[in-house]
C-alpha cells in the first residue's frame, strides 16, 4: 500500500507508545495511543499467533470489511460497518455473544477465526469507535508478537496509515468473559461516529419523547 513503508525504528516508537496504554477500558480511554502518521483475558494462556494454514485469509483482501475495520484501512464507510458485517458475515454478527453497558460495547463469536496484527481470534469486539479483536495472553505477550509482526512487514504492512482519524490500541479488559485476556484493533477518531448504530437496532434507543 503506497505510503505505508516505514523504518523498524518508527515502527518500535511507535509500539513503545501502544505499550504505555495496556491497562482497562477506563485507562484507555483515558490515555489512548497517539496517532503515528504513515506508519504503517482466564489465567494468562499462550499467545495465538497468526498460522499461514489456517482461520480466514484476509491478508490479502482488501475488500473484507472486518480485516479493514481492524487494521485501520477503513474510511468514513466505517460507519456503516455493522449493516456491512451483517451482509458479509452473516452467520457471525446477525446476533451478539454479549453484550456490555457503561460503556456500550458488544462481543461477537465467528465461525472462523480471522488473522490481523500477527495475532488470529474468533472473538471480535466493537464499541462506538473502535473494532477489536480478543486475544489469549498478557498484554505484553501480545505485544511482543505484535513487535515482531511489525518488523517483519515492510513488504506487505500490517495497517493502514495511523493518522489523526486511526489508531492502534492494546489494552486489557476485566469485564465478565474478557478477563486478563487483551483487546487489540483500530480506534476511529471521527466526529459523531456509533459503530453500534444500525437501523436494524432501533431497540438500542430510547423512545422519543
Amino acid at each position: 500500500m503506497p505510503g505505508m513503508r516505514t523504518s523498524s525504528s518508527s515502527k518500535f516508537a511507535a509500539l513503545a507508545i501502544l505499550l504505555a496504554c495496556t491497562g482497562g477500558w477506563a485507562q484507555a480511554q483515558q490515555r489512548p495511543i497517539a496517532p503515528v502518521s504513515g506508519s504503517s483475558a482466564a489465567a494468562p494462556a499462550q499467545v495465538t499467533t497468526a498460522d499461514p494454514g489456517a482461520g480466514r485469509d484476509n491478508a490479502t483482501d482488501g475488500a473484507d470489511p472486518l480485516f479493514d475495520a481492524l487494521t485501520c484501512r477503513s474510511g468514513p464507510e466505517v460507519a456503516r460497518l455493522l449493516p456491512r458485517l451483517r451482509r458479509d458475515y452473516p452467520n457471525d454478527f446477525i446476533q451478539t455473544e454479549r453484550q456490555y453497558s457503561d460503556p456500550p460495547m458488544d462481543l461477537y463469536r465467528l465461525e472462523i477465526p480471522v488473522q490481523a496484527w500477527g495475532q488470529q481470534s474468533d472473538a471480535i469486539v466493537i464499541t462506538a469507535n473502535r473494532v477489536l479483536m480478543v486475544v489469549d495472553g498478557s498484554a505484553d505477550e501480545v505485544a511482543r508478537t505484535l513487535e515482531a509482526s511489525l518488523s517483519a512487514s515492510e513488504a506487505a504492512p500490517l495497517s493502514g496509515p495511523l493518522d489523526d482519524q486511526h489508531a492502534l490500541v492494546l489494552y486489557t479488559e476485566e469485564r465478565p468473559g474478557l478477563q486478563q485476556r487483551v483487546l487489540i484493533g483500530c480506534e476511529y477518531r471521527m466526529p459523531d461516529l456509533s459503530l453500534l448504530d444500525d437501523p436494524e437496532d432501533a431497540w438500542r434507543k430510547p423512545p422519543a419523547p
